[in-house]
């Protein structure tokens, strides 16, 4: 199993060019919160723009648009029960992340379906929370959407996936399970010093700390990844790059914290982002 240390983030991360726009940056769509939840959605979002984004896009219930509007002013917004423009959505993206907080009640199933029905194959997916959740309940098959599909699961959202428990998820066992749900797809087991497999390619983050077992952490992460892929492409080193990205961060705020809360790790993003960048181009 490969170790990914703080090199990964110079190969990834790169100064901007001058002559650039917010298109040049990626275009994320965050399906995701519900009346319960609305704070995955928040956090999610406020990462992918932290993270450096060009444009991002909420999918929610309009109960959540002032909240979402008045902590993320650069977020626009879409009532996912409006379908036409849910869709539209679906096809101006990126980079689609369905799951942060979206629940499994009958809608946000039919929006799980909705997304692997119509994500094109030059899209990246990202699936999370509930979403994996319905995806297991529902056994549905990943297999035929053309989308760069990443999966994002914890080691509880996994054994409902898998059907690993968790004491057998082993690297033989994990690389076997992902290879029969998804052979293309991209997956990341979320645990202290998470796991990416990726094409019988195995790699396992350095970084991580306890401050970090605090709710909203997995959601600012997945916004961290849209970001990241948005920006830098899909590819494995960009998922490892966003991945250590957060733990990096989350790792600084440890050092003088209790506790990592998701709001202070979204807020050192562009600083962080900002040094890698600046040692990136001193060569």
């Amino acid at each position: 199993m490969k170790k990914i240390n703080k090199s990964i983030l110079s190969q990834i991360i790169a100064p901007r060019n001058p002559n650039s726009y917010k298109g040049n940056y990626g275009k994320i769509l965050i399906i995701a919160g519900s009346l319960p939840f609305g704070g995955a959605a928040i956090m999610s979002s406020s990462a992918a723009v932290h993270a450096g984004a060009g444009l991002v896009t909420v999918a929610t219930v309009q109960e959540k648009f002032t909240a979402i509007n008045t902590k993320i002013p650069e977020a626009m917004t879409v009532d996912y029960h409006n379908i036409i423009e849910t869709s539209d959505a679906i096809n101006k993206a990126n980079v689609i992340v369905i799951g942060p907080g979206l629940g499994t009640d009958e809608y946000a199933k039919s929006l799980v379906h909705l997304v692997l029905d119509n994500a094109k194959a030059e899209q990246t997916l990202v699936l999370d929370a509930s979403a994996l959740t319905i995806i297991a309940q529902q056994k549905l098959s990943l297999s035929q959407t053309s989308a760069n599909l990443i999966l994002t699961p914890h080691q509880g959202e996994w054994r409902r996936l898998s059907g690993l428990d968790i004491d057998q998820q082993t690297e033989q066992n994990n690389q076997t399970a992902i290879n029969k749900i998804a052979p293309n797809a991209l997956l990341i087991v979320k645990k202290h010093h998470s796991e990416i497999y990726y094409q019988d390619q195995v790699s396992q983050i350095t970084a991580g700390n306890a401050g970090m077992a605090t709710g909203g952490m997995g959601d600012t992460l997945t916004g961290i990844i849209a970001a990241l892929v948005g920006q830098f492409d899909f590819s494995l080193k960009t998922v490892e790059a966003a991945l250590f990205l957060h733990s990096f961060v989350a790792d600084k705020i440890f050092e003088k914290n209790y506790v990592v809360l998701p709001e202070m790790l979204i807020k050192n993003l562009p600083k962080v982002m900002k040094k890698i960048a600046n040692n990136t181009a001193k060569g």
